[in-house]
């Protein structure tokens, strides 16, 4: 029996615009801040991400709109937290 391998991110099928073939864009959020302002470290190298916003680089990334609104607010409220405690 084959087991199926599982990928954490793999995009196929991507034109020049960052389009898939049925034309949605694949839009990429941090794992950590669940921000949008996330680019490839190297852009030839798709295996590593750096976020703008929080400093994250690694080769996971979120592609669920809705669970990075979830990590965004979960992120802000620490981040927040954080900030009354040093004050």
């Amino acid at each position: 029996m084959v087991k199926p391998i599982i990928v954490l991110n793999v995009v196929l099928n991507i034109n020049n615009n960052g389009r898939s073939k049925k034309g949605l864009l694949m839009v990429k959020f941090c794992p950590r801040c669940g921000s949008k302002n996330i680019e490839w470290v190297i852009p030839h190298d798709r295996q590593k991400w750096e976020c703008k916003d929080c400093g994250y680089i690694g080769a996971f990334i979120v592609e669920d709109g809705a669970l990075a609104d979830e990590i965004r607010r979960e992120y802000l409220k620490n981040k927040n937290n954080m900030e009354e405690n040093e004050e």
